[in-house]
């Protein structure tokens, strides 16, 4: 049967090919990001050991969730288990939705241990910042394929059907909403999408505020 919509035809490409590859590599970037955010977060010098200790925990049960859900996405990816692997899909980008927010909150916590470091210690900031921008990016590539017809409504020449979306338009849209704190040219039709989208714009003014400060007490 064919594909309906933009949003049904790029479902099938991700489950099938050299789609799928694409898939586990997504997932394994936006992981190793965490862990060096998380990294250095443990050996802040400023930070308690209770809460080093903490920070620790953390990291090590976020990698176990990273390796049982990869192992999962790829069964299901390989074995054609389009049901499972939506699960698998969900499970995992709530959990990296959960880390965004933590690293948010942990640059929040440590605002003010930046004194004196110059910019080149905002290094921090710019990757979260951009981890938020991919996970997002992923969670609308997720709540695109799996909502009938498509969370989206893609904008078409005159005349001519919509094409397939590509990773490069949701990265466009999750830098629009980090940056303009808006949507784009296209179309948000699904609630759930906008409760996402929400979401991320206030983290993305928190993450500016903490820039702010940041900049202002690393050169001061």
């Amino acid at each position: 049967m064919p594909a309906d919509s933009p949003a049904d035809r790029l479902r099938e490409r991700l489950t099938e090919g050299r789609g799928r590859l694409l898939v586990v590599a997504s997932t394994s970037t936006v992981w190793v990001m965490d862990l060096l955010l998380v990294h250095r977060l443990e050996q802040h010098q400023d930070i308690g050991a209770a809460a080093r200790r903490l920070v620790g925990h953390f990291e090590q049960a976020g990698s176990l969730v990273f390796v049982v859900v990869t192992l999962g996405l790829a069964f299901a990816l390989y074995r054609g288990r389009k049901n499972s692997l939506f699960l698998w899909a969900l499970a995992y980008l709530l959990f990296a939705v959960v880390q965004v927010i933590c690293n948010v909150l942990a640059m929040v916590a440590t605002a003010s241990n930046h004194q004196g470091e110059g910019l080149a210690g905002l290094w921090d900031v710019a990757a979260v910042y951009m981890q938020s921008v991919l996970v997002f990016m992923f969670m609308y590539i997720f709540m695109d394929v799996s909502t009938p017809g498509g969370a989206f409504v893609w904008p078409s020449r005159d005349g001519e059907p919509p094409e397939t979306p590509h990773i490069v338009d949701y990265l466009f849209i999750s830098m629009n909403v980090n940056s303009t704190y808006g949507p784009t040219s296209e179309a948000l039709v699904s609630r759930k999408a906008k409760v996402v989208m929400a979401l991320q714009t206030l983290l993305a003014i928190v993450m500016l505020t903490v820039l702010i400060a940041r900049a202002v007490s690393s050169t001061g």
